[in-house]
């Protein structure tokens, strides 16, 4: 398993602000500053925070189509640029909502 698939995982699970770093010879994953878990590997480390396997994900993702920015079949926001949509999507569903004691 790479970096790219971790962070997958970790974006389905709705961790806020996710990251893994490699340091000291082991990958740590985060949650804004704070240690989740940490391992030899990238999947060692996701499997000891809980990641793996991942939870299916039933959730609508916003996506990017032109100018338009979607949740499934919904129109949600026209930008001026397609990278404008992209980069207003992207951030959508990297948001989770609630209190994240800070």
């Amino acid at each position: 398993m790479d970096y790219r698939e971790g962070m997958a995982i970790l974006r389905a699970a709705q961790l806020h602000a996710p990251a893994i770093v490699r340091y000291a010879g082991a990958y740590h994953v985060f949650s804004r500053t704070r240690l989740i878990s940490s391992g030899a590997s990238v999947e060692a480390a996701l499997n000891a925070g809980g990641f793996l396997p991942p939870a299916p994900s039933t959730a609508l993702h916003f996506t990017a189509v032109d100018f338009s920015v979607m949740l499934g079949s919904d129109n949600q926001a026209i930008a001026r640029t397609k990278t404008m949509a992209r980069r207003i999507a992207n951030a959508l569903n990297e948001y989770v909502p609630g209190n994240r004691d800070f």
